[in-house]
Order: C-alpha cells, then sequence, then structure tokens
C-alpha cells in the first residue's frame, strides 16, 4: 500500500510539472485539485470570531501562476462579511504606533533614528505602508494573485487589463528588502509585459525597477526618475506601488477625522465604496516633498490611521500647488488564518485635470467566469487567498520576465 501511494504521487508530480511546461493539456477522466480552507464563523458572543475551518478541494483553474506549480499549496476563503476583517484591532495585527518602530532592525539590524523615542514619526508610517504593500510582516514567506484594472475614460469608456501580481519579502537577505513582479496575461495586445521591482534593505539605494516589453522581446531598467510615471496607464504612479522612501522628504503636518461626506474625501471618486472602512478613523496627516527636484509634483499629502498605520487617502499636487489626483487605497486585514497580514481590495484613482479614473481590485470573477467576490455586497467568502505557498524565486526574477507563459 505504502509502494503504491508513493507511486501515485510521483505520478501527480510529474504530470503537474509536465502541465507546467504546457506539454499536457488536458486528461480526460483525470481531475486536478488542490485545497484549500474555509473559515467557520461563530455566532453569537463569537460573532466575527474563526471557530473552526473546513477543508475543501478546488480546481486548479482557481490557481494563479506559480502556485499551480507548488503541489503542497494550500489557499484560504477570505471572510463572508468584510467587516470581520475591518475589525481587526491594531493589537491582534501586531501593531503600536505609541513604540518605536524599529523598522530596519527586522532585517538590516540598523533601527532608524527618527523613531527611537515616541510615538512614530512621518517617515515611520511612511515605511509601514511600504512594508504591507511588500507583503513584509513575519512569518509571511510569499503571497501570489489576480489583479485587475479598469481604465475608465471622462466619457465612461472602460478599458480592462489583468495581470498576476507576486511579492516576496526577503528580509534584508542579500540586502534585499522584498521583490514584486506584476504579469499581464490580458488583453492579448499585452499579454507578456511585467514589472520587476527588487526593493533594496537601505533606504537611501534606489529601487532595482524592470520592464518586459513584448514587442520589444527584452527587459529593460526603469530609471528613478521614472518613479513618478504612470504605472501601466492608471491614474497612479510606480512609486505609489513601491514607495521609495529614500526619496523623499516627510513631515507629520496635523491629525483629523475622516468621513466620507466631508473634505477631504467628500465626492471623491470611489469614497462611498470605502465607507465603512474609513468613516470616522482618526488620523495623521503626512507631507511628502520629493528630493528629485525634476519630478513633476510638489508635494503628497497622505492620510494614515494613526493607531493601525493604515493607508486611507492621498492626494498629489503639481510644481503650481494645485490638487491633480486623489487615491483611495484598498489594504486591510481580510485573511482569516493571520491576522498580521494585508490584503489587497479595490483602490480608486483620478486624474483631476482629465477626468480619467482608475480601478484597480482583485477580480470580481475568476478566468473561467466563476463568481468569487462581490464588492457591492462585500463578500470574501469565495475568494482565495494563497499566502506561504513556496513558489519558486523565479517568478519574481527577469528570467521570469523573459520566459513568463509565451
Amino acid at each position: 500500500m505504502r509502494r503504491e501511494m508513493i507511486q501515485g504521487k510521483s505520478i501527480v508530480l510529474v504530470l503537474v510539472a509536465l502541465i507546467s511546461l504546457g506539454l499536457v493539456v488536458s486528461i480526460p477522466g483525470m481531475a486536478y485539485a488542490w485545497k484549500a480552507v474555509r473559515p467557520i464563523m461563530g455566532t453569537g458572543v463569537d460573532e466575527g470570531k474563526v471557530v473552526g475551518w473546513k477543508d475543501e478541494e478546488i480546481p486548479d483553474d482557481r490557481l494563479p501562476l506559480g502556485v499551480n506549480e507548488v503541489p503542497e499549496a494550500v489557499g484560504v476563503f477570505g471572510y463572508p462579511k468584510e467587516a470581520y476583517g475591518l475589525n481587526i484591532t491594531p493589537t491582534q495585527a501586531g501593531i503600536d504606533t505609541t513604540r518605536p518602530l524599529l523598522y530596519t532592525s527586522e532585517w538590516s539590524g540598523q533601527p532608524e533614528s527618527s523613531a527611537l523615542i515616541g510615538s512614530w514619526a512621518a517617515r515611520d508610517y511612511v515605511q509601514f505602508q511600504t512594508s504591507y504593500q511588500g507583503m513584509e510582516v513575519k512569518p509571511l514567506q510569499d503571497y501570489a494573485g489576480d489583479l485587475q484594472i479598469d481604465l475608465i475614460d471622462k466619457n465612461g469608456r472602460v478599458r480592462t487589463r489583468k495581470v498576476y501580481q507576486f511579492r516576496k519579502p526577503y528580509y534584508g537577505e542579500d540586502g534585499i528588502r522584498y521583490k514584486s513582479l506584476v504579469y499581464f496575461f490580458d488583453p492579448p495586445d499585452l499579454r507578456g509585459m511585467s514589472i520587476l521591482v527588487v526593493k533594496p534593505a537601505d533606504e537611501n539605494q534606489a529601487d532595482d525597477n524592470w520592464i518586459y516589453l513584448p514587442a520589444l522581446r527584452r527587459v529593460r531598467r526603469i530609471s528613478a526618475a521614472q518613479k513618478m510615471d504612470s504605472f501601466a496607464g492608471t491614474d497612479t504612479t510606480n512609486d505609489h506601488h513601491d514607495r521609495a522612501t529614500g526619496m523623499w522628504d516627510m513631515k507629520i503636518t496635523g491629525e483629523t477625522d475622516l468621513f466620507v461626506d466631508k473634505s477631504p474625501i467628500n465626492n471623491c471618486y470611489g469614497s462611498g465604496a470605502h465607507r465603512a472602512r474609513i468613516d470616522g478613523k482618526h488620523c495623521v496627516i503626512v507631507e511628502m516633498t520629493p528630493r528629485n527636484t525634476d519630478w513633476p509634483v510638489s508635494r503628497e499629502v497622505v492620510y494614515y490611521d494613526k493607531a493601525g498605520g493604515a493607508w486611507y487617502f492621498e492626494e498629489t499636487y503639481d510644481k503650481g500647488g494645485r490638487l491633480i489626483k486623489t487615491l483611495l487605497p484598498f489594504m486591510a486585514h481580510m485573511y482569516p488564518k493571520e491576522p498580521r497580514y494585508w490584503t489587497y481590495g479595490d483602490w480608486y484613482a483620478q486624474d483631476l485635470r482629465t477626468g480619467h479614473r482608475s480601478f484597480m481590485a482583485l477580480a470580481e470573477t475568476d478566468r473561467t467566469g466563476r463568481k468569487i467576490l462581490d464588492y457591492k455586497t462585500r463578500d470574501w467568502s469565495n475568494y482565495v487567498f494563497w499566502y506561504d505557498t513556496g513558489y519558486s524565486d523565479e517568478f519574481v526574477s527577469r528570467r521570469f520576465m523573459e520566459r513568463g507563459t509565451r
């Protein structure tokens, strides 16, 4: 019996390898399935708490790229109600903004001087934002998932782009803080385009950024001067997605309570959808001034939850001091297995000069058309998260950019 089990497992591993190489398309009568666990939510006094887990098998067409090469990968279904994740406290998430944030000590052993005493300074909030965007929180090993980008012109016409995204923290190993890679798989004319960011542990070093353009069939470096360029045609910049903390001067300019129906976020694109997340949140206001005087902005004003460090709202001003862009991002603790891990949600960005808007979100339907997420009801119960899967470092490498899935 044991011999038969070993042989069976070997056959499965060989088939998985063949599938990943594109040598096997389908085998009649043979079904491949991965495991995911669904949280069992309590009732009454246990409302909002996970009281157990239920195993489920899921088909391989629900896996993002990379994860399908890890036979032992296990996914986790999200919360049935978004409120469960939004109600996770800073204490549960291991966040304490009243004490020094020695954010570099985790990976370089060099504490940041601005945070040696007292509560967080402006740079602490920005560094913290950079950490959770890079999925840099122990014991996290990696993250993979799909992302949909809708580009909406002033007349309401929509162009949709779909990507895989990979985030992998290194915690200072080989001088690397984290790596991220975005790979476009739709529409067909963009298929194969990818963007790689290698974030150094030393914030005074520039990010190592690369882009692969299928038409050119080569990987090209993105210069530090291009950090303020549009990210994939959206109304966000490359820096919004992987903040180069060493290229900004920062200061806290005040505190305020955010409400959707009040300035500064009233009438902002996406504010209504984020009402449950941001209404009544007490925020610190951080003003960021670029050290590179050639950048086409004079400052960015960012609103962070004072107690939990969450990034709620951002304004961009041009050289003349005019407000030109707004951004309402979503990063929350929606992963039931580990409340410290951050989760992407729906992002809303707008260029006030052109009326162009961008909606970036985890896709509501998968590649087969299956409904997996509902942003209207804020139901995450059929969305599967892929953290700590153990996928290869190749998926955050220049080699993968050149190979991709072509």
